[in-house]
């Protein structure tokens, strides 16, 4: 057996013809796939494919979205420019004219919406701070102070006034006793009484909207503290309020000088997006990398930091300034939107890509467009080594744009054609399957009873071998596993993408990075000789400036990296920073791995019979369904052949399915030990994943298929087209010869003397063209 195929649980066949020898992929253009849309047509990019989306004949125009070309829209990770005045005032949030006004949060206003406090007008603002420098910080701390008694007036309205003044005391002991703590000469054995933070309750609030209107008072008086609310323990009903020390603050409080901790906080707490805020931090570069590590590590969801130098001309006389923002809302620093209804526009396109991976491709699109690559929306991931068409779907563009950026724009290896409109995004799965055009080159027999024959009785004993072993396929099906490119480079053994998925479920993210940024053996290209430098000196700037531009998905890695360091939290970022769409993929392909693994100890097991306990989905359900559908099989159904070995599933690890009730459902369990796992590893909460699972059928059946056997004369020796019936019983049987090859090599298999085999054929959803191909060939 070769070993990548036992590596990735691929051993054993179906049918008992002896297959024949080729060579598949040996160029890109050898395997050609379409997507098959949900009303079974073939997609394709020219004006003979009709458009038949769901919905697509009442789609109008329905949205006016137009951009501001002379700016350019950036990605959240985006640098920013220094707001006008961003260093007049240390301790200040400044309006922005970067950004849109937006509403300050419901309980902060209403809170304040009593009080007799004063807003100037930023245009009052502006002049009053060119008039006197000094009057802007005396003005923000006397409006902090009024903010205050506001929040504390409120406080003693809806808490006792004995409440109130056990928060004060227990706000000023934490204080203090964080104070001590943090000196560098203090540690924990000097604190008295060997002294811990504590916690203090407020008592059980009913209201939902004074509960809202006492976190957002007591966060706003007391910065250094932090509320949460938890179930009381009698029973009654409402939440209880409970007040504790705000770690994070603490960790601020290391960069933040004393003056500018509490504003700072505020401006978090507020959320006006429409301001910035700048924040004076020392010389030291290493202390400002930490300060922008830990903004980040808290607050980088919705905050990005940058650091500007100021300076009157003279070297001795620069300084630093870091200015703090709120993410961008719709994607980037000049984009203007005038949207006339509230839904969002969604325009769909028919993309072609020739031997380009799709991260590449979404990313290269979205650069085009200027667009988030988490707006684009697809049925699945094609093979990168193909040539591939396919529905896509981006959001919040309009055909008009569409249309004007691919008009005049040419990728290489990108074709976009058929733009229309759509009502939403395309979603995963939202396709009947894919028809394949592929093409085996230098076909042979296999060497074990083929004696000396001419090149004539050669064309002839092939074309028997393929014709049963097409009619095999029709008739007996094949093993529905996952082919090798689900789990990346066969050269790249420790770094595939199910030793990835594993390290990423086992919460190992370090590992799990390294993995993807290890190099591959053997090869010493410009990504591999970048991915070296990094092993060896840990070096995340330079790495990235080794980088090629065009690997994405390294190169996103080592922008995280170098951004928030080399510590668990900074490859957690890291693994954050590539699409939610990719950690997904890594963590599918090692559920399909196991998968792998129990589809072949289910046929060594129990070969093509249904057993009791097996878990079936009876034909015609809807597929989106099908958990709720999975039915476990009876020896009552076995009996009365509820059943076929057609609607045999086995199920694709994961939090909310279930196992078979037999044996393969005890390996399942064994499997998933052995690997560190239980089912509560699949929800991963720190890099937003939640893996349900899924089912998928044990047997697979290509239909429409037809051969044709040539050479490269031209001349057609023979073709034939197969139409046998799927009968209800089928013969299993494993093999020990090695898996059929898939090259990589410059070998010329052009040869007039040489035997080329063209397939054509079609496989529902999620099914592998090369694993249909492997029962074919019986490699």
């Amino acid at each position: 057996m070769d070993c990548t195929s036992t590596l990735f649980g691929i051993e054993s066949f179906v049918s008992d013809h002896c297959g024949f020898a080729g060579v598949i992929k040996h160029d890109f253009k050898d395997f050609v796939v379409h997507e098959i849309d949900m009303h079974g047509n073939m997609v394709q990019l020219d004006e003979t494919y009709k458009i038949c989306a769901p919905g697509i004949d009442s789609v109008k125009e329905r949205v006016e979205c137009t951009l501001d070309e002379d700016h350019a829209v950036e990605s959240k990770a985006t640098s920013f420019k220094c707001p006008q005045n961003a260093f007049q005032n240390e301790a200040t949030c400044h309006d922005s004219a970067d950004f849109k006004k937006n509403k300050t949060s419901h309980s902060h206003q209403q809170l304040l919406s009593n009080s007799t406090l004063t807003h100037t007008t930023d245009k009052q603002s502006n002049q009053l701070g060119a008039e006197n420098p000094n009057l802007d910080e005396k003005r923000t701390s006397e409006t902090t102070e009024t903010c205050k008694s506001t929040y504390l007036k409120r406080l003693r309205e809806v808490l006792s006034d004995d409440i109130v003044e056990k928060i004060h005391a227990f706000a000023e002991s934490e204080f203090d006793f964080n104070m001590l703590r943090s000196k560098d000469a203090i540690n924990d054995a000097q604190i008295p009484n060997g002294r811990k933070n504590t916690t203090f309750s407020v008592g059980v609030v009913s209201s939902k909207e004074t509960r809202a209107e006492i976190h957002s008072a007591i966060k706003y008086v007391f910065p250094h503290l932090c509320t949460d609310t938890q179930k009381p323990s009698d029973g009654r009903d409402g939440l209880e309020i409970i007040i504790q020390t705000n770690a994070t603050y603490w960790k601020l409080r290391r960069f933040i000088v004393a003056d500018e901790i509490d504003n700072f906080m505020h401006f978090v707490g507020e959320k006006e997006h429409s301001k910035t805020f700048s924040l004076t931090c020392p010389e030291d570069k290493e202390v400002r990398t930490q300060l922008h590590r830990v903004i980040a590590k808290y607050y980088g969801s919705f905050l990005e930091t940058k650091t500007f130098v100021t300076s009157d001309g003279s070297d001795q006389d620069r300084s630093h300034k870091i200015v703090v923002r709120f993410r961008q809302k719709y994607g980037g620093r000049g984009q203007k939107r005038k949207v006339t209804e509230e839904k969002t526009i969604f325009s769909g396109f028919i993309l072609k890509k020739e031997n380009l991976e799709m991260l590449d491709v979404i990313n290269k699109l979205a650069a085009t467009l200027r667009v988030h690559s988490s707006d684009f929306s697809y049925a699945g991931i094609k093979d990168k080594k193909a040539i591939t068409t396919q529905l896509m779907c981006v959001k919040g563009v309009s055909i008009q744009r569409l249309n004007s950026h691919f008009s005049k724009t040419d990728v290489a290896g990108i074709q976009v054609g058929n733009i229309h409109p759509l009502q939403g995004p395309i979603q995963r799965g939202q396709l009947k399957g894919n028809h394949f055009d592929i093409i085996v080159r230098d076909v042979k027999l296999q060497k074990k009873g083929v004696g000396d024959i001419d090149e004539t009785q050669m064309v002839v004993r092939v074309e028997e071998e393929v014709k049963k072993a097409a009619q095999n396929v029709k008739t007996n099906m094949f093993l529905n596993y996952f082919g090798q490119q689900r789990f990346g480079s066969i050269s790249d053994i420790q770094g595939n993408a199910a030793n990835i998925g594993l390290e990423i479920l086992k919460g190992n993210y370090v590992q799990a990075v390294k993995y993807l940024l290890s190099p591959i053996e053997g090869k010493d290209d410009a990504v591999n000789k970048a991915k070296k430098f990094f092993q060896e000196t840990q070096d995340a700037k330079t790495t990235l400036s080794m980088m090629p531009n065009y690997k994405s998905r390294e190169c996103m890695l080592l922008k995280a990296l170098h951004r928030h360091g080399l510590d668990h939290d900074g490859y957690t970022k890291a693994l954050l920073s590539i699409p939610h769409s990719m950690r997904q993929l890594y963590v599918h392909s090692y559920c399909s791995l196991v998968w792998n693994r129990m589809a072949t100890q289910r046929i060594k097991l129990y070969g093509s019979q249904l057993m009791e306990g097996d878990l079936v989905i009876p034909a015609g359900v809807d597929k989106a369904i099908t958990r709720d559908q999975v039915q476990t099989v009876t020896q009552e159904n076995i009996s009365s052949r509820s059943f076929t070995i057609q609607d045999l599933v086995l199920p694709l690890p994961g939090n909310a399915i279930r196992y078979p009730f037999n044996k393969v459902g005890q390996l399942y369990q064994q499997s998933l030990k052995q690997d560190g796992l239980s089912q509560n590893s699949f929800r991963l909460n720190s890099l937003k994943l939640n893996i349900p699972g899924d089912y998928r059928k044990l047997f697979s059946c290509p239909t429409d298929l037809t051969y044709k056997i040539y050479q490269e004369t031209g001349s057609s020796l023979v073709q034939t087209t197969t139409q046998v019936e799927v009968p209800r019983t089928l013969l299993v049987g494993t093999t020990n010869n090695s898996s059929y090859q898939e090259s990589s090599s410059k070998e010329d298999f052009t040869s007039k003397n040489k035997i080329n085999l063209r397939l054509s054929f079609r496989l529902p959803t999620s099914s592998y063209a090369t694993m249909c191909v492997r029962e074919m060939m019986k490699q």
